[in-house]
């Protein structure tokens, strides 16, 4: 016997887990993308087609975007430096105009 309120293995008290609302940015910004254009593309696929156009016309930036998507950024290297034996201390520093007094 489990403890009170446990549920048996195997069982939840939620099966179906927790509903999707579609209200979410990511929701919308899908379902608006996957609409077709009036050459009957989606958008999604205009969008893409533009980035290869711009990056093959020279747009560094669109080429950048285009790489990183296909490849991943590249790894970028910390260094940290100190006493190897002290404990190395971290500070989060909130920008002043997102502080609540």
């Amino acid at each position: 016997m489990g403890t009170p309120g446990s549920w048996k293995p195997g069982h939840s008290g939620n099966p179906k887990g927790r509903p999707r609302t579609g209200h979410t940015m990511t929701d919308t910004l899908r379902r608006l993308l996957e609409e077709k254009t009036e050459d009957g593309l989606t958008y999604r696929e205009a969008i893409v087609l533009k980035m290869r156009e711009m990056a093959l016309g020279g747009n560094l930036e669109a080429a950048k975007y285009v790489i990183d998507r296909l490849e991943g950024k590249p790894a970028q290297a910390v260094e940290l430096s100190g006493d190897e034996r002290r404990p190395l201390r971290i500070e989060y520093v909130v920008p002043a105009n997102l502080c609540t007094t």
